[in-house]
């Protein structure tokens, strides 16, 4: 029962898509159910799935349903962009304009008291979560996060008019 494992149980293939769809992706069903044969295929005994000829549809609904739960992840995470990426994306439209945005943003930063130019600007050019910079400056989370936060809101009063406005011309 080397290979013919996996025949038994693509037989039921419409019926797992129909699974799928029942779960409320209509669009990636088949890619799912891909998913689920290269997942039983590489990290399932064929007994667990197969017994006296019979597939195991209460595993592969797992299978199925935790497949789909991870792609729901992946779909629902939010992709964080750099201000320094931002900037570059528009800097084939107009770049003396978003230089000048730049320079701005800069000048708030500076005028900042210490401690927040300071924890922002580590925060910002390193790429680190706030966890990493909490284990090492000892500062803790909430603090950094609450600095942070605050931040980020006076850029955007300091900014978000003159962003606009280069943003539409």
């Amino acid at each position: 029962m080397s290979g013919q494992w996996l025949e038994i149980v693509a037989k039921e293939h419409k019926y797992y898509v129909d699974v799928v769809r029942s779960f409320g992706e209509y669009n990636f069903a088949e890619d799912i159910v891909q998913e689920m044969y290269l997942r039983i295929y590489k990290y399932t005994s064929p007994d667990k799935i197969v017994k006296d000829g019979q597939v195991n549809k209460g595993f592969i609904w797992f299978v199925l349903r935790n497949i789909y739960v991870d792609y729901c992840k992946q779909r629902s995470k939010i992709v964080k962009t750099d201000i320094n990426d931002a900037i570059l994306m528009s800097d084939e439209q107009n770049t003396e304009a978003m230089n000048e945005l730049y320079d701005k943003i800069e000048k708030e930063i500076e005028s900042w008291h210490w401690y927040d130019t300071m924890l922002f600007k580590l925060y910002r050019d390193s790429g680190k979560s706030m966890r990493e910079l909490e284990a090492e400056t000892k500062i803790s989370l909430t603090s950094i996060f609450h600095t942070i936060k605050h931040c980020k809101a006076r850029i955007n009063a300091a900014i978000s008019e003159d962003y606009y406005d280069v943003l539409n011309n």
